[in-house]
């Protein structure tokens, strides 16, 4: 199973088949936004997605095996990376205002490129954030911090902000290795790429998912991502329709019974992600976005447009090719499932 360290190394892999490989449009730097279009002819069609959040590859890594591996008759379509900047790393964002890419050996180094070179936007203790160029720059995580509509964000209203990965031990996310893309949004909040999928405005990646789920209609939709732990776990969707939701719960049930007998470590009964979320049974959770806030993302938007949406989680701190196998598992069985409402 590849671990892919750059995006354009993705893009080679996949076009080592004969993929039906479309471009959605491109990222700030010009890089394509691919999907790939696999399986059989039936609808309603199934779509899959991961890699909104760059320090989430396993997820990267089991979409692309998926576009080779999935089995089934449905019109399968597969958007493997929906956020190619950040994949290639903290150093070539900031290739993006620099020029060139920088060498980076530690935060240190980081911190001393980032007050050398940027504006100063706000500092403390614990974290420094700059402006280069169109982009913001930080040295650790922003997304929750701080009030909508601060001052000091006025600069980086609807620009992007950087920051490095940085924990250690990470199988496919070593430090600095990503660059984890947050968003100002027009009212000044931070915001991290998936989001915005409600929204009149949004970053491009979000444009092309939009546009192409518009035009496939999805009757499923996964997306696959990682979580700090070390387990598995995954988020439903209360469903527009009576029928919808009962196979919503079909689905749910089914996928948490595979990975149960799969002997695949469970989060903990008391674990829970957010207040957000209610729990129908160990590793199973129902996620509510009118009371989260912070607009709709993929799943959610799948769910009050489309139909059957899940988000899978696998958990960082276990080995890369056992979460791409958890993450593909529960994939394969969804679908199997969704099958079966369309004999």
């Amino acid at each position: 199973m590849q671990i892919f360290d750059r995006y354009a190394n993705l893009i080679n892999w996949v076009n080592r088949g004969e993929h039906r490989l479309r471009v959605l449009g491109h990222t700030l730097d010009g890089s394509p936004v691919v999907c790939c279009q696999n399986g059989g002819e039936k609808k309603p069609s199934i779509f899959i997605s991961a890699g909104s959040h760059s320090t989430e590859q396993a997820g990267v890594t089991a979409a692309v095996e998926l576009i080779d591996q999935l089995n089934t008759d449905h019109q399968v379509y597969v958007i493997p990376c929906r956020d190619p900047m950040g994949m290639n790393g903290f150093s070539y964002a900031l290739s993006l205002s620099l020029g060139e890419e920088p060498e980076l050996d530690s935060a240190e180094d980081i911190e001393q490129i980032l007050r050398d070179v940027g504006e100063v936007l706000y500092q403390d203790e614990e974290t420094l954030l700059v402006i280069i160029g169109e982009y913001g720059y930080s040295t650790s995580d922003l997304y929750g911090r701080f009030p909508r509509g601060e001052s000091f964000l006025e600069p980086l209203i609807g620009r992007r902000i950087f920051f490095p990965s940085s924990a250690e031990g990470i199988e496919g996310t070593t430090p600095f290795q990503r660059a984890y893309t947050l968003v100002v949004s027009p009212e000044g909040e931070i915001l991290h790429i998936n989001r915005f999928h409600d929204t009149s405005w949004a970053p491009v990646e979000v444009q092309c998912v939009r546009r192409l789920m518009a035009e496939i209609q999805p009757g499923l939709t996964l997306d696959l991502h990682e979580y700090s732990g070390d387990a598995f776990w995954f988020s439903a969707r209360h469903q527009q329709s009576d029928e919808d939701q009962v196979w919503e719960k079909k689905i749910a049930d089914g996928i948490i019974q595979t990975v149960a007998e799969s002997k695949i470590k469970l989060v903990e009964k008391d674990y829970l992600p957010g207040s957000f979320f209610t729990s129908s049974q160990p590793g199973v959770f129902w996620l509510n976005p009118q009371q989260r806030g912070e607009g709709l993302n993929l799943a959610d938007f799948a769910a009050n447009q489309y139909g059957l949406s899940f988000t899978i989680e696998t958990g960082m701190q276990s080995g890369f090719q056992h979460r791409v196998s958890n993450s593909m598992l529960a994939v394969q069985t969804a679908v199997d499932i969704f099958e079966k409402r369309y004999p």
